[in-house]
């Protein structure tokens, strides 16, 4: 057997069953084992690599499990870096395969030939270089393993030409892979389990790893138990229903003020699976270092960058588990401190509350997405200030259907619906908010859903700016020293028509509501150009933005 197909063989034995790739000369031999394996492994050729990456992205964010992807060497895998970069900034699982040249003509230059590990080691659990093509097809059962194991991300598996191409006699062996939770000692609990007794004013704030509905359940019954509001990290907004007494909303990019107040008036703080990222921490100048507070996660190399009182290494669900054990009921379930932050959130995240310059108010734009949308619809943003509206005016219910890299990485958008919907595998609908300068960046995979038949449906907002940037120049420099942010955006309803979707144009907030419904209704993908005001950047007022 080739040992690209073992490989192959490898991957599919150790759970993976979706793959995404622009085919390389590199690695024909483990193209040919997943053309042979279609009705064991899902193969998906995207237009670009990064594409491919982004859409593994959206895939693991939905159901947790890495997507495979296969690029070739040199352009093909630094094209993919961008997805590589969003899944280890949001603890995605992913494997990365890297077609490499041949294992003789190494560091010599050669056509298109990079360094794996100097590229990619800092934004991957490891880089996994065989010396052996026997070698190879272990490193693919170990880096599936690893992807998952204690913080999930990307794991990349060097893949020389001819080692693919190698014969190898017999078979691998390759044991199930058996995830094995990660507690923190007993000491530290009790410590944890006082404190939060002693506490009058509790404040949890739930990041990437408390997401999915064993931890939501769990993160619910605790925040009943001791009546703490819970704030969701950066685009980590589905963390419980945002229409749950407990929720006290997302932080963003832009402060505001009753969050504020809340981990000021705060005795006690719980940060729970959140990497406590630069957004999130505000450039971690978030919580005053006077306040006690206690920091939740598996890596332990994450604890050590801050200065929690308590320092609790562990997953998610199993720690929430063993608290709500060992915690006393202190019938909190309705306390004042936590409905207060939640009836503030309400009222900042109802829509028309905001004024507008333009004809299309983005607020009224999502909140009648969210009363058009079933709750399990899965509603994905990409880079862009337009997102800032749709975080603050759309409710998130269910659980794991908020989608979009926290990284900042634009592009995203449509790519990251292509993986959702694959691995959603349902009748759910997929809607995919991206700008203008998103779309120009990947959009040329809607081409890639409409040939496989991937309904999601895109709403390209377009204000003719790098919206982002622009905000930056006007607060810093003034709005006579904006430059290089101003665009002309192409006529994104007949680009969508020549790809094959069915569009639709909106200009106006009174045409937005009819093109929704008919974008929904239509069983294939859709897109809509929704045009909005550059004045209307972001929800905020003059807020300078947290990073």
């Amino acid at each position: 057997m080739e040992a690209g197909a073992a490989l192959v063989n490898t991957i599919i034995n150790a759970g993976i069953d979706t793959a995404f790739t622009v085919p390389g000369e590199s690695f024909l031999a483990v193209l040919e084992c997943l053309r042979s394996n279609q009705n064991r492994i899902r193969l998906i050729s995207v237009r670009q690599e990064g594409g491919g990456s982004l859409a593994a992205h959206g895939y693991a964010q939905v159901n947790r499990k890495p997507a495979a992807v296969f690029v070739s060497r040199g352009p093909g895998a630094t094209n993919a870096s961008i997805g590589i970069h969003a899944a280890h900034q949001d603890s995605i699982p992913m494997v990365m395969f890297l077609g490499q040249v041949r294992s003789h003509m190494r560091g010599r230059e050669s056509f298109q030939e990079i360094d794996p590990k100097t590229t990619f080691d800092s934004m991957t659990k490891a880089v996994l270089e065989p010396t052996t093509p026997e070698e190879m097809v272990k490193m693919a059962r170990q880096a599936v393993e690893l992807s998952q194991s204690g913080r999930p991300g990307p794991v990349v598996v060097v893949m020389p030409r001819d080692f693919g191409e190698a014969v190898i006699e017999g078979d691998i062996e390759s044991q199930p892979f058996v995830r094995e939770p990660i507690l923190t000692n007993s000491e530290n609990l009790e410590q944890f389990t006082l404190a939060l007794s002693n506490s009058a004013r509790p404040l949890i704030l739930a990041g990437e790893l408390a997401r999915g509905e064993t931890a939501r359940n769990l993160l619910i019954d605790l925040s009943n138990k001791i009546g703490a509001p819970v704030l969701s990290a950066y685009r980590c907004q589905d963390i419980i229903d945002n229409n749950h007494i407990a929720y006290a909303g997302h932080l963003e990019i832009n402060p505001v003020d009753y969050q504020n107040q809340l981990f000021k008036n705060s005795d006690f703080i719980i940060v729970l699976g959140s990497r406590l990222d630069g957004i999130t921490s505000r450039e971690e100048t978030l919580i005053p270092a006077e306040k006690k507070w206690a920091h939740i996660h598996p890596d332990s190399e994450i604890l050590k960058r801050f200065g929690a009182n308590i320092r609790l290494q562990s997953d998610t669900s199993v720690l929430l588990f063993e608290i709500l054990k060992q915690l006393k009921k202190r019938n909190d379930d309705n306390s004042p401190w936590r409905s207060k932050a939640h009836d503030n959130y309400i009222k900042f995240s109802t829509s028309g509350t905001y004024p507008i310059e333009g004809l299309v108010d983005l607020s009224v734009v999502a909140s009648t997405a969210r009363e058009l949308l079933p709750s399990d619809a899965i509603v994905l943003t990409d880079g862009g200030t337009y997102a800032r509206w749709v975080h603050r005016f759309f409710r998130y219910d269910a659980s794991l259907t908020q989608g979009g890299t926290a990284s900042g990485a634009m592009g995203g958008g449509v790519p990251g619906a292509i993986g959702a919907a694959l691995a959603s595998n349902d009748d759910r609908i997929i809607v995919a908010f991206a700008g203008d300068g998103g779309f120009m960046m990947n959009g040329q995979e809607l081409s890639t859903a409409v040939r496989e038949q991937i309904p999601i449906k895109v709403i390209v907002c377009d204000n003719n700016v790098h919206g982002s940037i622009l905000k930056g120049q006007l607060d810093k420099y003034g709005s006579k020293n904006a430059f290089g942010t101003v665009m002309e955006s192409p006529d994104f309803a007949q680009i969508g028509r020549a790809y094959g979707a069915k569009s639709w144009t909106v200009k106006t907030t009174e045409e937005w509501q009819p093109a929704f419904k008919e974008a929904l209704s239509h069983k294939g993908p859709a897109l809509i150009h929704l045009f909005f005001d550059a004045r209307d950047i972001a929800p905020y007022g003059n807020e300078k933005d947290a990073v």
